[in-house]
């Protein structure tokens, strides 16, 4: 399991930030509160300095360092009650000097004992939602949103098999080797809805995930193959290989040409060999794909992934008329 490793140094850089301004803010109110009241600076130092005082006294007398603990603790208890009233009598609050984190849990760090804090993993699944492409879709488009009151008779039986196998799928995902789904039927049947809940709870449970039109990634591969040579930007494809789970929308709306089915039939097969999952949604039917592309695209479209028929009416048409 594995976030999308970019967002991940772009959240971790964030935290660093963070934190730095966290520190920033404390040293700035402190020059603050120094200049102000007298005697402040002094005070804490010898807060600060309690630590390492108590295990000095360790070091020189353990017999004693009980009493000398005791007195230390003392003095400090004393001193932090006298900061908080100056820094109250001078107008300030009296947590002025603490450091702030957004996350107190963590503070700042991400991670607590080693594992993963929640603050850290909620921005990681914010940050897939935009790099994967479904940031704008994944509101409207969950499991939960799924309204099978569109579906009647057969196509309804359907459409619950469909809506169930979908989110076992998505619960049941474990990166390599969960294999690969094709959603087929008209427009308007619910392919792309459930290709997005699937994308949104594959990244929430900690998945490198990316969803396209399939017109956007033969885009990217074209864009990639005839790029000038001294284009140094990132490569546009690598994500198509890489992730752990590809969407692609729509197959067979892409604009045509001589590239498609050979850059189809690579990334299918290549995905198919390394083990990693990929869900595609098309309107063409067995006989239409076959026509469109060739029989080594169909041959490992319907021989390596399990195929779901999306049955009824156009559901955006029956919105649309209610």
């Amino acid at each position: 399991m594995a976030f999308n490793r970019a967002d991940y140094v772009k959240i971790k850089k964030e935290y660093e930030s963070k934190r730095q301004k966290a520190r920033d803010t404390v040293e700035l109110h402190r020059a603050q509160v120094f200049a102000k009241i007298p005697g402040m600076d002094e005070i804490c130092r010898t807060i600060e300095s309690a630590g390492p005082r108590a295990y000095e006294a360790a070091m020189k007398d353990a017999s004693s360092f009980d009493e000398h603990f005791a007195e230390i603790k003392r003095q400090t208890q004393s001193l932090v009650a006298e900061q908080t009233r100056l820094l109250l009598e001078h107008g300030y609050p009296e947590d002025y000097l603490d450091l702030h984190y957004d996350c107190p849990l963590c503070r700042d760090e991400g991670n607590i004992d080693g594992k993963m804090c929640d603050c850290m993993r909620k921005a990681l699944i914010k940050a897939g939602y935009v790099s994967s492409g479904i940031s704008g879709l994944c509101d409207k488009m969950n499991f939960d949103t799924f309204d099978l009151s569109y579906y009647t008779g057969e196509a309804r039986r359907n459409a619950e098999l469909v809506l169930r196998s979908a989110r076992r799928f998505a619960e049941e995902f474990h990166g390599e080797g969960s294999g690969s789904l094709l959603f087929m039927g008209g427009t308007g049947l619910g392919k792309t809805h459930l290709s997005v809940a699937v994308a949104k709870r594959v990244i929430e449970r900690g998945y490198y995930t990316h969803y396209c039109t399939a017109e956007a990634m033969f885009s990217d591969y074209r864009a990639e193959k005839y790029r000038r040579f001294d284009d140094d930007s990132p490569v546009r494809t690598d994500k198509y290989t890489e992730c752990e789970l590809l969407v692609i929308d729509d197959l067979g709306t892409e604009s045509g040409g001589r590239d498609v089915t050979p850059t189809l039939y690579g990334l299918v097969n290549a995905r198919i060999n390394t083990g990693l999952s990929t869900i595609i949604s098309t309107n063409l039917s067995h006989k239409e794909m076959m026509t469109t592309y060739d029989e080594r695209v169909a041959s490992r479209l319907f021989g390596e992934y399990l195929p779901y028929m999306f049955t009824g009416s156009d559901v955006r048409m029956q919105k649309l008329r209610n």
